[in-house]
């Protein structure tokens, strides 16, 4: 089963896409923290900038509001005041302002604080506290009975200033609000202290102030005195004249006076990006609170327009390197399926040597094709050879097997013509010791071995005819034998060309070997580059660690050339893995090469093999042909014998009175006859084994033949 692949141009694509995204990565990563700081401080400095412009405001606002105090308590009506004005300091309950009688003075005074609070509406109150405890304001409503200016803060806070103007803690005002007081002291014409003046404004009034600036969404800002109190609050008016200790938020105090430069805190869950200033007029801190998504959307939206193009033009590589890789490796995986197709048409022994590459290609990819098409062209010639050598080899063992088995035929007539020429030769010893006994039967005995010699003289002619055929036979066996030895000759030197070539390509396939080897060392260099890179990146986060606030743009740079190291490892693993398939590839290959190459050898044994048995027969076929020349003489001998039988026969018909010597010449020439035949019994005897043999030797080259062509015949030429 052809194990499953991935193929190159994947491999390549996804690594182009893999390392753009790579860079993408690392682009958006560099550009987000440069983008992401510049935004941060783009954020700190607008901030700061706003409130800068902001406390310059308040500045400005509370520098009016003390030269309205100032012009209110150099007036004359105020520096004209005295113990006229009414006072509550001994009265009860609530007093109605509007309804009791008062001085001129104290009317001129009131006048003129109305005029005052109707030109500025941002005053809440102004008034005047007399050091009798009289109380002159604008203010039309009712009073607490037992009220007495001089213990109050702002009046306390005025005496220290010693006529400069001072500016008070937030505290509830008469009229019912949470104010800030700017108080100072009122002198008469001859420098008298006669009292404090002060001017309330409404926290709401500052409120209203702050909300004009604009931070962004789900922005606000807060105000908040040195001891904590909040004067202002822009995200909930609930807030203001509360402690920051009130609010659930345990690090604004720590963050308010703090000399961080970048300070961050988080409020309900949402974190946020905060801005403090302290006004120098006031020394309130103003504080600017911005959420970290209001700051970073436009970052992150430009983000997103960078990753969406990068992600755009990733897509755009990954498909022109799709295009390019398939394009190129096109030509290489025709030569793969080519050469796989071939492999698995060789194992299952239906090889076809006619396929060829046709590959068109100028690069080391047209190369192999070339060295493949040679292999096969070679490979094809080779068995093609081998494929017209058995047709000749079988042509000579059928030509071998059918002279065999006419050999075996001959070879049973002249055993049977010997055991014949035997049993006459027999009689004739017994005619002849029957002459010499008794000389009555000389005539019919006579005529009875003149009929036996004719017979003879018949079988030892058939016998001779049968030798010169066999002879023939021989003859055309040799020839056939020789025309083997000649075609096995060939044979070999094909089965060593084969080996030879299979020897090239598996050297070839040897080099490639060492190719990928080298390849996978470069892979182990680059796991080993990445393996110091990931140490390196901890050595850098563990210095930015150190650093403290000031590393932590280092760290996040080496957190990302940590992940891009651990991302290369894992490639350099899945590349080893790779290679290690190929070369495991490889190696199949050049154990198949190798196969291939014990393979041609084996078939060169078998046809060195073969080609000594045919040269055994070639032998023994020598052997043959000298032993038939030997019975062949031997039956020229009996022939002569036989005729000079019968002529003696004849003399004995004419010659009645010489029978008895004729006889014992007979019997003479009776015992070399039956010599003769015992040689020739011999001899017969040893073409028979000759024979046996030659048969089992046939046999073998039959087998031997059969086992090459049903190889040769796996290959298609």
């Amino acid at each position: 089963m052809r194990k499953k692949s991935i193929s190159i141009a994947t491999i390549f694509t996804a690594g182009s896409v893999f390392i753009v995204l790579i860079v993408l990565a690392i682009s958006v990563n560099i550009a987000g923290y440069f983008f992401s700081n510049d935004n941060l401080a783009k954020f700190y400095e607008s901030a700061k900038t706003e409130l800068c412009v902001f406390s310059d405001s308040i500045t400005n606002f509370f520098n009016a509001k003390e030269v309205e105090l100032n012009v209110f308590a150099d007036s004359p009506e105020v520096k004209a005041a005295d113990d006229s004005i009414h006072s509550f300091v001994n009265e009860s309950g609530s007093v109605q302002i509007l309804g009791y009688q008062k001085s001129s003075t104290e009317e001129r005074i009131r006048s003129l604080c109305k005029r005052f609070a109707a030109h500025d509406s941002d005053i809440a109150e102004i008034y005047l506290g007399t050091k009798w405890g009289g109380y002159a304001t604008n203010f039309d409503g009712s009073m607490d009975g037992g009220y007495d200016p001089r213990k109050r803060g702002w009046y306390e806070t005025a005496n220290k200033g010693s006529g400069r103007v001072m500016l008070t803690n937030a505290f509830a005002s008469t009229v019912g609000s949470t104010v800030v007081g700017i108080t100072r002291c009122v002198y008469d014409d001859h420098n008298n202290f006669i009292g404090n003046a002060s001017i309330e404004v409404s926290l709401d009034t500052l409120t209203n102030v702050l909300r004009m600036l604009y931070l962004g969404e789900g922005s606000f800002i807060m105000m908040v005195e040195e001891n904590g109190t909040i004067l202002a609050d822009t995200s909930s008016a609930e807030n203001n004249f509360k402690n920051i200790s009130d609010l659930d938020i345990p690090q604004l105090g720590e963050l308010i006076t703090s000399t961080q430069e970048q300070k961050r805190i988080k409020i309900d869950g949402t974190e946020y990006l905060a801005e403090v200033i302290t006004n120098q007029k006031t020394g309130y801190s103003i504080a600017a609170f911005s959420p970290l998504s209001t700051v970073y959307r436009s970052f992150h939206s430009t983000l997103l327009t960078i990753v969406f193009v990068n992600i755009v033009v990733a897509i755009i590589i990954a498909c022109i390197t799709a295009f390019v890789t398939n394009k190129t490796i096109r030509p290489l995986k025709k030569i793969s399926g080519s050469i796989v197709d071939f492999a698995d048409q060789m194992a299952r022994g239906k090889a076809d040597l006619k396929q060829r590459i046709n590959v068109q290609a100028m690069s080391e990819v047209g190369s192999v094709a070339d060295g493949f098409n040679a292999f096969s062209q070679k490979l094809q010639d080779i068995i093609t050879n081998m494929k017209h050598s058995k047709n000749a080899l079988l042509s000579a063992g059928e030509s071998l097997k059918s002279g065999t088995q006419d050999t075996g035929a001959a070879i049973t007539q002249i055993t049977s013509a010997i055991g014949g020429v035997e049993g006459n030769i027999s009689s004739q010893n017994a005619s002849v010791e029957q002459t010499a006994q008794t000389m009555s039967e000389i005539i019919s005995n006579v005529r009875s071995l003149e009929s036996l010699v004719e017979t003879q003289s018949n079988v030892v002619q058939q016998a001779s005819g049968a030798i010169e055929e066999m002879i023939g036979n021989i003859s055309e066996v040799n020839r056939s034998v020789d025309k083997m030895a000649s075609s096995f000759g060939t044979l070999a030197s094909d089965a060593e060309n084969g080996a030879k070539t299979q020897e090239t390509l598996q050297a070839q396939i040897q080099e490639i070997d060492e190719q990928s080897k080298l390849l996978n060392d470069a892979n182990s260099v680059i796991s080993s580059i990445a393996e110091q890179t990931n140490l390196l990146a901890m050595n850098a986060a563990i210095e930015a660690a150190h650093a403290g606030e000031a590393g932590k743009g280092f760290a996040v740079v080496a957190d990302e050339i940590r992940k891009l190291s651990e991302t290369s490892s894992a490639q350099s693993k899945t590349i080893g893995e790779q290679l290690k398939r190929i070369q495991d590839t490889i190696t199949a290959v050049v154990s198949s090469t190798q196969e291939g190459v014990r393979g041609y050898a084996r078939l060169a044994e078998e046809i060195r093999e073969t080609d000594e048995l045919v040269q055994q027969i070639k032998f023994a076929m020598s052997e043959q042909k000298i032993g038939s020349v030997q019975i062949t003489d031997s039956l020229r001998d009996m022939n002569d014998s036989t005729y000079r039988v019968q002529t003696a026969s004849q003399k004995m018909s004419d010659e009645s009175q010489a029978v008895m010597e004729e006889v014992n010449a007979l019997k003479d020439q009776a015992s070399s006859i039956r010599n003769s035949m015992e040689e020739m019994s011999k001899s017969a005897s040893k073409i028979s084994e000759t024979g046996h043999t030659l048969t089992s030797i046939s046999e073998i080259v039959e087998k031997s033949i059969g086992s090459i062509g049903s190889q040769v015949d796996q290959f298609s030429v």
